[in-house]
């Protein structure tokens, strides 16, 4: 078997603005994702919808006969090259879209093929930033009546207004439902962290995630060691496997968190490698991200707890590519559709109605 062609379909539509903490861009009304497809000659093919940003050319220039199931020789050659290149945007998409395929040629699902730990995992419903107490108040309870029974919060990024909001959640929802934080790395005066760990504390909360600039391992591990709430880092650092080492040797993570879908994490591939390597330290892998490739990836590996869902999912998932990732169970549990690959079902009718580009 041999890769023929690479496609990526650029699709946007309408699904209404939202914001996330102070100093971000709020997002418009009209949502993008791309649909990476590596197509065969022997009429196999593997998908991956994700954000955009990959160089198609140098992906064409990599791939294109290439034995698509050398997954792991087709990795190691993209990570060789990410210094000098713009395959960051790539690695995770082109790997997860192999695993695709892979389970395409097999029958199997992803997430059996790497490893299959188990067929079920609890979610937690991963917030927008909303303007005020109430709202998220509201949002809440939606989530509760779904069925999740853990709830993290991305708030404004205010000291004061974000520990009254995670206090009032709490008094909420009562001391059963699991509750996390997402600082988006914005408390970057030591004192301001650590108060506000506290308040979590207190209030608490499971993990602590992002607390200070991502960058300063320093400053992480000096907070670490004064918690006693796990921190949840290694989000937005660039390294996959290798990162996650630094961190957990240097004491600035209690809880690791990859991706399969982002920047320089190293797809599925990269996953595994973080996720053992967090398994020899006793580190939980937390999966960052919504996706279906993120749930594969949850259901996999041994360390891991929950499957972030975002909410309202509406925001995320385009009404044309649909798949498990939005099915959470009254029970509060994500699970695979039982289908080859990633199991995404794409309306190819709807797709090319909202294609604004197509690069081959």
């Amino acid at each position: 078997m041999k890769i023929t062609a690479i496609r990526i379909h650029h699709v946007e539509w309408e699904r209404g603005p939202y914001h996330w903490r102070d100093g971000i861009k709020p997002y418009g009304p009209i949502a993008h994702t791309a649909l990476l497809r590596i197509l065969t000659d022997e009429g196999v093919e593997g998908w991956s919808p994700y954000r955009g940003g990959a160089d198609i050319e140098e992906i064409k220039w990599k791939l294109i006969g290439v034995d698509p199931l050398d997954r792991e020789r087709i990795w190691q050659d993209f990570w060789r090259n990410l210094r000098t290149s713009q395959l960051g945007h790539a690695i995770g998409p082109v790997d997860v879209a192999l695993w695709d395929l892979y389970g395409k040629v097999t029958g199997l699902p992803v997430y059996r093929l790497l490893g299959g730990m188990r067929d079920a995992i609890p979610a937690y419903a991963s917030t927008v930033t909303l303007d005020s107490i109430g709202e998220f108040m509201a949002l809440a309870d939606e989530c509760l009546a779904l069925g999740y029974k853990a709830i993290k919060l991305h708030a404004w990024g205010r000291l004061e207004q974000d520990a009254e909001l995670c206090r009032a959640l709490r008094r909420h929802v009562g001391e059963e439902i699991v509750l996390m934080y997402d600082a988006s790395s914005m408390f970057n005066i030591f004192e301001d962290a650590l108060w506000f760990g506290r308040q979590l504390e207190e209030a608490n909360y499971f993990w602590y995630e992002e607390p200070m600039d991502h960058f300063n391992i320093t400053a992480l591990a000096r907070l670490a060691a004064a918690l006693d709430i796990p921190l949840a880092t290694a989000e937005a650092t660039h390294g996959g496997p290798w990162d996650a080492l630094t961190h957990i040797r240097n004491g600035a993570a209690d809880i690791i968190l990859t991706g399969p879908l982002d920047l320089y994490k190293g797809g599925f591939t990269g996953v595994l490698k973080t996720a053992h390597i967090c398994e020899g330290f006793g580190v939980m892998c937390a999966i960052h991200g919504g996706s279906i490739a993120s749930l594969h990836a949850a259901l996999a590996i041994y360390n891991t707890k929950y499957f972030e869902r975002l909410v309202p999912a509406t925001y995320y998932t385009p009404p044309g590519i649909v798949d498990a990732s939005t099915d959470i169970g009254p029970d509060g549990m994500a699970r695979p559709w039982n289908k080859p690959g990633l199991g995404i079902e794409v309306d190819w009718p709807w797709v090319e109605a909202h294609t604004v580009g197509v690069e081959e």
